[in-house]
């Protein structure tokens, strides 16, 4: 377990993250999109990395799948994935 605001994320650690949970965007805490609005790209991963409030959490990672945030839809799947364990 990491505090990403006591230890934010790399660029590079991000970037990676972003290719398995669709792309830098869907990393954004949703109180920091508008501060976001008109980044993308290496511009937006960099911005992330500056400050782990920035960044969607708490991030869970079960085998392959990889979830952000505590939304209705990740906790059910969350839920589903760990019954199968």
């Amino acid at each position: 377990m990491r505090d990403l605001v006591k230890q934010p994320l790399t660029a590079a650690e991000l970037e990676a993250l972003a290719e398995h949970s669709g792309g830098p965007e869907a990393l954004i805490a949703p109180k920091q999109r508008a501060a976001a609005e008109g980044m993308s790209g290496k511009k937006l991963l960099a911005w992330l990395a500056e400050d782990g409030k920035r960044v969607r959490r708490p991030i869970v990672q079960i085998g392959d799948t990889i979830t952000l945030g505590f939304t209705d839809p990740v906790r059910a799947e969350l839920e589903k994935r760990l019954k199968r364990r």
